[in-house]
């Protein structure tokens, strides 16, 4: 995939699609140095969900997660203009194994 997606001006090569859910796109990313999940906020609709707002719900249920102490990968950095959220990247034989 040769492709490019900024996060707040930082420029980052998109890798693959690591997956699809109902409220975005997740890419693994790189800015050359280290990689990173891109994940892209869609509006495509859903016949079984009701959305607000999206990326404010992301960054809502993510710091609620970490306040009940649940290890998730860290938020590194939000673009709300253009509804992008880095996160770290965890590479691990368990997800690939088990997709």
């Amino acid at each position: 995939m040769d492709k490019k997606l900024s996060v707040n001006e930082k420029v980052y090569e998109i890798h693959r699609l690591l997956g699809k859910g109902k409220g975005g796109y997740s890419y693994l990313a790189s800015d050359g140095t280290q990689q990173y999940v891109l994940k892209q906020i869609h509006h495509e609709p859903c016949d079984y969900y009701q959305f607000g707002n999206k990326i404010e719900a992301e960054i809502n249920d993510y710091h609620r997660l970490r306040e009940i102490g649940i290890k998730i990968p860290a938020m590194l950095d939000v673009d709300l203009q253009k509804e992008r959220i880095l996160k770290e990247f965890i590479d691990s034989e368990y997800v690939k194994e088990h997709p």
